[in-house]
């Protein structure tokens, strides 16, 4: 399968920024069939150390390569939003 590095390091930057933002709790990035991305608090875990999974079309998944480019672009352009409402 053909992969864009470079898409796949701005979601790993990405995955970087949000980290800092929120450094502890676990959490769930869901895409939705519209494409819409959203983060879900796992309940019961926010005071672990920070850990991420990712749902696209019924699968999940721990790692940010396994995700279409679809998804990794949304990632991408949720995580940029975020962090401009905290800033």
């Amino acid at each position: 399968m053909n992969r864009d590095v470079n898409l796949y390091n701005q979601g790993k930057d990405a995955l970087a920024l949000l980290v800092n933002l929120y450094q502890r709790g676990s959490y769930r990035v869901i895409r939705d069939p519209e494409g819409v991305i959203s983060l879900w608090a796992v309940e019961g875990n926010e005071r672990n150390p920070f850990s991420l999974s990712f749902a696209d079309r019924g699968r999940i998944s721990g790692s940010l390569e396994d995700m279409s480019p679809e998804f990794v672009r949304a990632f991408i352009e949720y995580v940029r939003r975020s962090a401009a409402r905290v800033t």
